[in-house]
């Protein structure tokens, strides 16, 4: 039984080395491996994914994604699908943060799925060499692995559109045109991507668009097949909404999206009204991110490059890269720019960055040398940031629920602070919005939950002289220290300093 056994696997074994298939399965299992390594600890938990699990919950119940029996439609429902379909299948319950964590695991294997295709897609167009060094890249950035490591759309969205690129890159050469029986499920994948964060319509449909103005990269009538299939998917979707009476309520979510990404209406991100300081905020995080900040130059600067190729299949993903690299330079100038826009910017131009690379070989030879260099350098220290970010607890919500399960008295009321906070403890009637002074001591709150780093950046719903106040007379319970939220702390007030903070209004 025994050999019989290890006859399979050799089997098996042969069969992916001659299909080419065990480098991208061992790419892609490894980076599995650094996602789950810290997947439940090393990732504060973020409101978002909160809110996109009880849409996916909605699903499995058999409604169009809701919250609170509202139809929702700022962002279409292509993850949500897939969330519903999971916790339908897994049968997951609990609170919401029970089920986030459970579907961050979705995401992780996402992701890793992500890395192993843009592996596939690389080595086709360039050879082996950049494409280990590119799937080296997506599998260890640290900015990859926190939105691959969350309940984010990006993750699912992007992966699906790096599917339909690779199908067309696979069928993709200087002589043959592409046929529609390739063209048609590229576009459904391209349109799935759309789907399911519209706003990736600039890394789907806008670089096919492109490559029939630059160069004849695709010809109209190829082009034309692939747009039309990646409409099928949310043309679907609309149909259900429209059948379901309901088309005015997206429109009207739809357009008010609209003027928010194209910066119309600044309410979030770092060009809103007293939003943070971009710069500052760069600077901040440089021994996190420092090597996702380089991907995100280069992005355009590689598309480039590659859009120059004599290669269609080049040209193409160059093509992806410039587009998402204007959209990403479109956004932080004008636009609501938020952090997550940049995942598929960083995708795309680290997609770009081997045939890129490969240009600039072909054309200077001498170059070889320091740009293998380069890229060992850039693949070292994105392993250091990976491990570091893997490696350090960010879990302050759930040290807090432990905390709160073992000590806190039934009859106490604890105010929290800001959307992360009140979504992590909705189904705790003992926790409400109340963060300041006045509306701790009308709720008969003398506990509070916060966290500094959002609050000092007025995110949130506290005002930061809450924190000075606190930090005078309140008596910190727990106090956990993470990259995400600074310190995050469950004071407990006195009742004459809760009454005291009232009247002077403390944080109103």
């Amino acid at each position: 039984m025994a050999l019989h056994r290890a006859n399979d696997a050799s089997t098996v074994l042969q069969r992916l080395v001659r299909g080419g298939l065990l480098a991208p399965v061992l790419l892609g299992l490894a980076a599995f491996g650094v996602r789950a390594l810290g997947l439940t600890r090393s990732f504060e938990l973020w409101v978002d994914e909160m809110v996109y699990t009880d849409l996916g919950v909605s699903v499995a119940h058999g409604q169009l994604p809701s919250l609170s029996g509202q139809p929702f439609f700022l962002h279409p429902p292509g993850a949500f699908l897939l969330e519903g379909l999971v916790v339908k299948v897994f049968g997951l319950t609990g609170t919401s943060m029970d089920i986030t964590y459970d579907l961050r695991w979705v995401n992780a294997v996402l992701g890793a799925l992500t890395v192993a295709l843009g592996f596939v897609l690389v080595r086709r167009i360039t050879g082996t060499g950049p494409a280990w060094a590119c799937g080296a890249l997506l599998a260890l950035d640290p900015f990859v692995l926190r939105n691959n490591s969350r309940v984010f759309l990006e993750t699912p969205a992007t992966l699906a559109v790096v599917g339909g690129l690779l199908v067309l890159v696979w069928a993709l050469d200087s002589e043959r045109g592409l046929s529609a029986k390739v063209a048609v499920p590229a576009g459904l994948l391209l349109g799935y991507g759309v789907l399911t964060k519209d706003a990736l319509a600039v890394f789907a449909a806008v670089p096919v668009v492109l490559a029939v103005l630059w160069r004849r990269t695709l010809k109209p009538r190829e082009a034309l097949t692939v747009l039309v299939a990646s409409l099928v998917p949310y043309l679907s979707y609309l149909a259900v909404v429209g059948l379901c009476g309901l088309l005015g309520g997206w429109w009207q979510s739809k357009a008010s999206g609209l003027e928010r990404m194209i910066g119309l209406k600044q309410t979030t991100g770092f060009n809103a009204p007293n939003a943070p300081s971009l710069v500052d905020r760069l600077v901040a995080q440089l021994g996190q991110f420092g090597t996702s900040y380089v991907l995100l130059l280069l992005c355009p600067i590689a598309g480039l490059v590659a859009a120059l190729s004599t290669d269609r299949r080049r040209r193409l993903i160059g093509l992806c890269a410039v587009s998402m690299g204007g959209f990403g330079m479109y956004a932080a100038l004008f636009g609501t720019f938020e952090e997550q826009y940049g995942y598929g910017v960083m995708v795309a131009g680290t997609l770009a960055l081997g045939p890129a690379a490969v240009e600039v070989v072909q054309r200077w030879p001498r170059l070889t040398v320091p740009l293998r260099v380069g890229a060992a350098l850039l693949v070292a220290v994105s392993l250091g940031l990976a491990l570091r970010a893997e490696l350090t607890p960010d879990d302050g919500f759930v040290r807090v629920r432990a905390w709160v399960h073992d000590n806190l008295p039934a009859g106490a009321r604890v105010g929290v602070t800001n959307s992360t906070g009140q979504w992590a403890f909705k189904e705790d009637a003992r926790f409400g919005v109340w963060p300041s002074a006045r509306s701790m001591l009308d709720h008969h709150a003398d506990y509070i939950l916060t966290q500094s780093l959002p609050t000092s950046q007025g995110y949130g719903y506290a005002k930061p002289i809450m924190l000075d106040w606190l930090r005078s007379v309140g008596k910190p319970l727990l106090t956990f220290q993470g990259p995400t939220n600074g310190q995050t702390v469950l004071w407990q007030v006195p009742a004459d300093a809760l009454t005291a903070g009232a009247r002077a209004g403390v944080g109103s």
